[in-house]
């Protein structure tokens, strides 16, 4: 798998914003894409699971695993099932940032906006096939990706998660005892689907209680993209897909 992260966003993560960087710089980026493509070995895991919410408790329970918080519980309402997935570009970036951080900094900050943009990307990718695998099933995609430490839904998520898709065997991304994983670009996230028809909810899978999903007046009403421009947008890649917008350091 080749990934093409897009030159805008690493130049954006880079403090680019709304300029085009020079020919030096862009030079560079394009060194540091080659040096990454070159090295890094994407890797994936994901599962669907039953899910259950309930938004007035602010409560949800996946593959068994209650979780109290109001903003998964909001992303979730009216899903029927969800995927707990994880990605991870493997340990040659955090090789080739360290090498450069002692040889050339800024080379070292480059590679960082660079991995960085290609993971997110991989993330792109897995979601987007998720949701094509889930339409086979006759389900949709109902929110935007959401992942351990953002908003209220807590970083300490994350061990189940890693215990659930059995991460340091399936794709050799383990913990730190702060929470943080090895390798360090690797991202894990929960995406909601909700069945289209009939309220079932695809082969393995029992539908969960709260009916088949919010209406497009009540998604766009809490903030949320609509199903049909949800459905356009699969395969996009960016800001406006990225589970961490809001509270990105690097978001313009």
């Amino acid at each position: 798998m080749v990934l093409e992260p897009d030159r805008r966003e690493i130049a954006r993560y880079l403090g680019y914003h709304g300029i085009t960087p020079d020919a030096a710089m862009q030079e560079e980026i394009e060194l540091c894409v080659a040096r990454l493509q070159q090295a890094v070995t994407p890797r994936f895991v994901y599962e669907k699971f039953a899910v259950s919410v309930d938004s007035g408790q602010s409560f949800v329970k996946i593959a068994n695993i209650p979780i109290h918080s109001k903003h998964l519980a909001a992303n979730l309402e009216g899903c029927c099932a969800a995927y707990l997935m994880a990605v991870t570009l493997g340990p040659a970036p955090d090789r080739l940032v360290k090498r450069a951080s002692v040889e050339r900094m800024s080379r070292a900050l480059i590679l960082q906006a660079a991995a960085a943009a290609m993971a997110e990307l991989l993330c792109d990718e897995i979601n987007a096939r998720i949701l094509r695998e889930a339409a086979k099933e006759g389900l949709r995609g109902m929110r935007r990706r959401f992942s351990p430490g953002y908003g209220d839904l807590p970083l300490e998520m994350q061990r189940e998660v890693c215990a659930v898709l059995n991460m340091p065997k399936e794709i050799g991304v383990s913990l730190t005892d702060t929470l943080l994983m090895t390798p360090s670009k690797s991202v894990t996230a929960i995406v909601g689907v909700a069945a289209v028809d009939d309220g079932s909810c695809g082969a393995g899978v029992q539908a969960a209680e709260g009916g088949a999903g919010m209406t497009e007046a009540a998604q766009a009403a809490a903030g949320f993209e609509s199903n049909d421009a949800h459905a356009a947008a699969e395969g996009g890649h960016g800001c406006a897909y990225c589970s961490l917008a809001e509270t990105c350091v690097y978001r313009g």
